[in-house]
């Protein structure tokens, strides 16, 4: 009976994404590229993650992460407003302009990363579960098909041709996830009255190794900075909002669904977290889960690479000052991104990607605090300088001390 019900639900839900008032809503629209960046990069693996590292205490250690993702995500913000009409004025503002490309590049390059590790993924996880034995060549053929798909829509039909393509993988993400934590609500009740208790065996590791790699984790949630290379199809309020309640939205999710699965991630192999383990956990719940996850996971890394595809493109379009097209910028994007795949080794090359976007943060806040000297009076600025450069202080400790788990 519950799997009957999960599915009705996770339909129901579909339904509702598909509404014409939410479909033609510009702000949700808007909307769609940051959530599918920052949900898609982590949604599934951040539960087991955190328990491995602190166990029990996972509830605290994901509300640090989106507190900080969310104040980080202030920056960003900020600079919409105030800084992007210095950086376009880049004649009269110099320094603003050349910090704010050094951090353009660093990003670039984890667009980049990012969208060939997201796809690679994808084909990997797509190929085990038809069955087919593990092969890097087929696995990097795949995925640079579903990478020229992604290209030839981003050329041909611009931003909005990718926006669908995230509508429509990030729906049916979103309705599937319902399903998920209703289907764990459940089986969480059913856990709290058979008076188990929860038990992890966490890797004894220092507190100062737990807040390195903690720190790697925040990386996790990136995705929100793609609301500021819309500007071709959106305002800067548009753009300031829809990042905001993406923020908010990703938040939620990822704090409830930290709490609701610790029940069943306890029951993982946590030295040897994979995607396709935690997708069969889920069947502890609801035998509908797994199968239900499956397409899940597949949607949320396709959402994820086409959401950096869509943020990398823009982006090398700003940079070149408009000279270089955000359509052709797609292409770029993405024949580095098959380079990548068939040259590199992406599970190396992902870490320092992760430290490159914490680096972009980094610059993005001393931006802030020289658009702010420019903006307000003496304060004002003493007010925003100490909240800036203290984000500041903590993305150095990351770009510096930030460490995979092992």
């Amino acid at each position: 009976m519950l799997n009957v019900i999960l599915v009705l639900i996770s339909a129901g839900v579909l339904l509702l994404m598909f509404q014409p008032r939410l479909t033609q809503s510009r702000f949700w629209q808007a909307t769609l590229t940051p959530l599918s960046s920052i949900i898609g990069s982590g949604f599934l693996i951040i539960a087991p993650l955190l328990a491995s590292i602190v166990g029990i205490y996972s509830p605290l250690a994901v509300t640090a992460i989106v507190v900080l993702a969310y104040a980080i995500g202030s920056v960003i913000r900020f600079n919409i407003i105030h800084a992007e009409p210095l950086i376009h004025d880049h004649k009269a503002h110099p320094v603003i302009y050349k910090i704010d490309l050094i951090a353009n590049a660093a990003l670039s390059f984890a667009y980049v990363t990012a969208v060939a590790f997201y796809l690679s993924l994808l084909s990997s996880f797509l190929l085990t579960y038809m069955g087919f034995s593990e092969s890097p060549n087929l696995e990097r053929l795949l995925t640079t098909i579903i990478i020229i798909f992604i290209a030839t829509t981003g050329y041909f039909r611009g931003l909005g041709g990718l926006e669908k393509l995230e509508a429509y993988s990030m729906s049916l993400q979103l309705s599937i996830v319902a399903a998920l934590l209703i289907g764990i609500v459940v089986y969480d009740y059913n856990f709290v009255q058979s008076g188990e208790e929860l038990i992890f065996e966490v890797k004894g590791r220092d507190w100062f190794t737990k807040i390195c790699i903690l720190s790697g984790i925040l990386l996790v949630v990136q995705g929100f900075e793609t609301s500021r290379f819309l500007g071709e199809k959106y305002n800067a309020r548009i753009r300031v909002q829809s990042m905001r309640r993406a923020q908010l939205i990703s938040g939620a999710l990822y704090f409830v669904s930290v709490i609701a699965l610790l029940p069943i991630v306890q029951t993982l192999d946590l030295e040897n977290i994979q995607i396709a383990k935690i997708v069969a956990a889920t069947g502890l719940a609801a035998a509908v889960l797994p199968l239900m996850l499956i397409v899940a996971a597949i949607m949320s890394q396709f959402s994820a690479a086409v959401a950096d595809t869509v943020g990398a493109g823009c982006l090398a379009s700003e940079s070149s000052s408009g000279k270089l097209s955000t359509n052709k910028g797609y292409l770029l994007v993405s024949f580095l991104a098959i380079v990548l795949v068939w040259t590199a080794d992406l599970l190396e090359i992902i870490s320092v990607a992760s430290r490159a976007f914490a680096l972009y943060y980094l610059l993005q806040c001393v931006v802030a605090i020289i658009a702010s000297h420019h903006h307000y009076i003496q304060s004002k600025r003493i007010a925003y300088f100490t909240q800036f450069a203290t984000l500041a202080g903590i993305l150095t400790f990351i770009v510096v001390f930030a460490m995979p788990a092992k």
